[in-house]
Parts: structure tokens; C-alpha cells; sequence
């Protein structure tokens, strides 16, 4: 999933400034935008306080962002306000944007919805994993072994090695009940095809 800002870092004039340029995600005359910022040292708790402003190019809402970056947690968290109409919210930026598009409110974090958040997360990921181009491709390859090995071993004459009796048996687990009833469906029609001495 693409992050919902791209930008690249150029180093500002200051010593704790940077000025970066870079597009928003969505298209349209606003795309082009510029953030410029500062930071300070780290608190005694190892947060780093930063301040950034976004100036779109065209006539849009510029951004103030003012948060702390948790070096362990690897995330800039804080409060923006869009100076023009006076609009205040919460921000999380995240190195991992596949999980913070659920991530809740920091002012709304109880345990409901940190279960909410989990479970979000991980259907995401198992939906996602299990349509991948990857996975289908190991499903199918999975399964031309699995009718391979079995027509073998149904085929009087030709025995399994150890090594193929062992890879057989570990693809049990990993086909699916459904997908194990049509590649029998398959092997049946492929041994009315051998011929019966």
C-alpha cells in the first residue's frame, strides 16, 4: 500500500531544520506540496519534540503539525491545526502504513479499541496474504506436487522415496479440505486413464 504522503528529506539552512518536497497521494491541482520544520533536543524521556508546516502549491489548506518522535516507538505523534479556519486534529505517522490506517484517535486508546485495532489489522493482513499473487501461485504449485506424489503412489509399481513420503504427508496441513477434494476429483480422472494390465 502506497503511503498517503511520498516525500523526499533535503536538509534545511539550520542545524535541526529540514525542508522537504514531495506529492500527495491523491491527484488533483493540490498534489504539490513543500513541509519545512524544525526539532529540538531529546527530553529526558528520549522524545524528540519537531514542529512542521505543509504549504500546498496551490490554493489549499496549508498544515501546522506540532508532535514528539518516539524513537522506539519509530513514530511521530502530535496535534496540526489548519490556520485558516482554525480546524485542530490528531496525527500518527507511521513507517508502516499498512497498520496505522486503522490505528484509532491516541485520544479515544482504551482497550476496546486497541482489540479493534488488532483484530482490523491482522483480518487485513490475512485477507491480503491470502488473495496475494504469491500465495496463489504456492497453492497451485502446491497442489500439482500433491497430485504428482499421489498418482504416484496410487500408480502399483512406482514407490515414494523417504523424502517424497515425507513431503506428501507435509502437504496435508497446508492444502485446504475443499482444494484436497478437487485434486482428488483430478487424480481419479487421471487413473481411469492408465491402462490395467
Amino acid at each position: 500500500m502506497d503511503p498517503m504522503i511520498k516525500f523526499i528529506f533535503c536538509k534545511g539552512e539550520g542545524e535541526n531544520t529540514l525542508v522537504a518536497a514531495g506529492t500527495h497521494y491523491r491527484s488533483g491541482a493540490h498534489k504539490n506540496y513543500e513541509i519545512t520544520g524544525k526539532w529540538s533536543p531529546p527530553s529526558e524521556d528520549g522524545r524528540i519534540p519537531v514542529e512542521l508546516k505543509i504549504v500546498y502549491a496551490t490554493t489549499w489548506f496549508d498544515i501546522e503539525l506540532t508532535g514528539v518522535f518516539d524513537l522506539e516507538e519509530n513514530s511521530l505523534r502530535g496535534t496540526m491545526l489548519i490556520p485558516t479556519d482554525g480546524a485542530t486534529g490528531e496525527f500518527v505517522f507511521k513507517r508502516d502504513p499498512e497498520f496505522v490506517r486503522f490505528y484509532p484517535a491516541p485520544s479515544v486508546i482504551d482497550a476496546s479499541k486497541r482489540w479493534e485495532f488488532a483484530t482490523t489489522s491482522i483480518l487485513d493482513r490475512v485477507r491480503r496474504n491470502a488473495w496475494s499473487p504469491t500465495y496463489i501461485l504456492k497453492r497451485i504449485k502446491d497442489g500439482k506436487r500433491y497430485m504428482e506424489l499421489s498418482l504416484r503412489l496410487k500408480d502399483y509399481g512406482r514407490d515414494l522415496t523417504t523424502d517424497e513420503v515425507a513431503e506428501f504427508l507435509a502437504l496435508f496441513p497446508v492444502l485446504y479440505e475443499a482444494d484436497t477434494r478437487f485434486y482428488a476429483s483430478l487424480i481419479n480422472i487421471d487413473l481411469s486413464r492408465i491402462p490395467i494390465l
